[in-house]
């Protein structure tokens, strides 16, 4: 067992899940409904964060289903554009103690979200990422450049941070809460997915993976071009270059609470890192 983190037993579980929303209607309401079906008493809350751009059937949808179920969070975005942006917004208002990350346009396969649970208990790690370059996931409908581009980024990307862990720069993962709340985030586009990988690793978290496979969306499109997946490589290098010190927030108040907007706040300069983080560290696998 991992010292920095206390063991989580699967009944202890309390996901709290953050989810941005750029006007999907149909896919929102089909993911809310199979995490109710499927993660029981286990799924604490689901919040969901709008960009101002959406459409008024976004947010009708979004609204609607807060109505019916008080676990259900709606916030529109106060920063935009920007899905980094988001999930910030997001994570500064958990209130559980794991934290799903997960887009709302059903690209991402959410028959894996129960092995990440299992895994995660299982292997008491600080993270488990959805892996489509592990055995058994992968790609349907992936431009062949962009395929081509993402096996290049994990490539150097492993070099730099001395890991064997496959896929570092996708989303769709499931974090330790602490760990969440008491890390600066600094993305605004969707380098938040190499961002929330790349930060625990230099950290020292220990790190899993369960094979997953990304499909191309059924409504919408895509934010993400060609030119900005090289964000990327801008957000690895920051992180590699800095001391991990500079990740934490400066204030680590008993009172604080979960609503602070923590995207205001800069990284200090050299500050104490949390209790569950001052053990020595072990490489991560």
């Amino acid at each position: 067992m991992n010292p920095a983190l206390d063991g989580l037993a699967l009944d202890d579980f309390r996901i709290s899940v953050v989810m941005p929303v750029f006007s999907e209607t149909g896919t929102v309401c089909t993911i809310v409904e199979w995490l109710r079906a499927n993660l029981g008493p286990r799924l604490f809350e689901v919040i969901i964060v709008i960009s101002p751009r959406s459409s008024q059937a976004s947010k009708d949808v979004c609204q609607g289903l807060a109505r019916t179920d008080s676990s259900i969070h709606i916030l529109e975005q106060q920063e935009n554009p920007g899905v980094g942006r988001a999930f910030r917004e997001g994570y500064a208002r958990v209130k559980g103690n794991v934290v799903l990350s997960m887009d709302s346009d059903g690209e991402m396969e959410l028959e894996t979200i129960p092995r990440m649970i299992a895994e995660m208990a299982r292997s008491n790690v600080g993270l488990v990422v959805g892996s489509r370059w592990l055995p058994g996931g992968g790609f349907v409908g992936y431009s062949p450049n962009k395929r081509w581009l993402n096996w290049g980024f994990q490539q150097l990307f492993r070099v730099l941070f001395r890991t064997r862990v496959h896929d570092l720069t996708y989303g769709f993962k499931l974090m330790r809460a602490e760990l969440v709340r008491n890390i600066v985030w600094e993305a605004t586009l969707h380098e938040i997915g190499c961002e929330t990988t790349l930060k625990l690793i230099r950290l020292g978290v220990p790190v899993a993976e369960v094979p997953t496979t990304w499909k191309a969306r059924v409504e919408g499109r895509s934010s993400n071009n060609f030119l900005r997946n090289f964000r990327y490589v801008g957000m690895a290098l920051s992180i590699l270059l800095r001391g991990d010190s500079n990740f934490f927030f400066e204030a680590q108040s008993e009172t604080t609470e979960p609503e602070r907007k923590r995207d205001q706040l800069q990284p200090a300069g050299q500050v104490t890192p949390p209790n569950f983080l001052r053990t020595k560290r072990r490489s991560v696998s």
